[in-house]
């Protein structure tokens, strides 16, 4: 795994790269947006179902027709 392509970010660094066109995938299941919210602009895509199941590759499929692969991507 290239860990240089992957990071933390606080809330000032979100903001920068919102102004610079990243998009925002929020991986989280519904109850936890209703839960917490959800980022103005964010694509809601789950990963894990209620079981904690998920298929990596339908995902994946999923994201591609959401972000161009050349966009910037945050995950939440």
């Amino acid at each position: 795994m290239d860990t240089d392509r992957y990071h933390h970010i606080d809330n000032d660094e979100l903001s920068r790269l919102l102004q610079d066109g990243a998009a925002i995938v929020d991986v989280r299941r519904p109850e936890e947006w209703a839960q917490t919210g959800v980022i103005a602009g964010s694509e809601l895509l789950t990963f894990f179902t209620a079981t904690g199941q998920s298929n990596p590759q339908e995902w994946l499929a999923q994201l591609d027709q959401l972000v161009p692969p050349e966009q910037p991507l945050l995950l939440i």
